[in-house]
């Protein structure tokens, strides 16, 4: 009987995690180092997806970036305003522009809306410069 379970459990994790992480490619990728800094986020999800919320923010070092960074990042970045112009609609792809950047590491945080009305969320870091 746990076997089942845990077997069920084992399949349909994979497939629900797959199916609630739409974005199939970002410019810049996660972790890329950038010679100039971008002049917009792009961000392609694999079905129609709406931008509810992002925030941009410039690490105070280079903690955060990585896996393990990650998991042990407080929240040590100062804020980027990026405005709202881009939120709430429905696209396959969604550009948010951005700021003039000095170089450093940054992390932008999304939370988006599919069209069946799961929330996605993510985080995508990019550093600018030679740090």
């Amino acid at each position: 009987m746990f076997k089942n379970f845990l077997l069920t459990i084992l399949i349909i994790l994979p497939m629900a995690a797959n199916a609630h992480s739409p974005l199939s490619s970002s410019s810049p990728q996660d972790g890329e180092t950038l010679d100039a800094p971008p002049l917009e986020i792009v961000m392609d999800f694999k079905s129609p997806a709406k931008l509810v919320k992002a925030e941009l923010k410039k690490s105070k070092s280079n903690q955060g970036n990585g896996f393990l960074g990650g998991l042990f990042r407080g929240d040590d970045g100062e804020p980027i305003p990026i405005g709202e112009s881009f939120l709430m609609s429905m696209n396959k792809r969604q550009i948010i522009p951005m700021p003039s950047l000095a170089d450093g590491h940054y992390l932008l945080s999304w939370r988006a809306m599919g069209e069946d009305g799961h929330v996605i969320k993510g985080e995508l870091n990019f550093i600018v410069g030679s740090i």
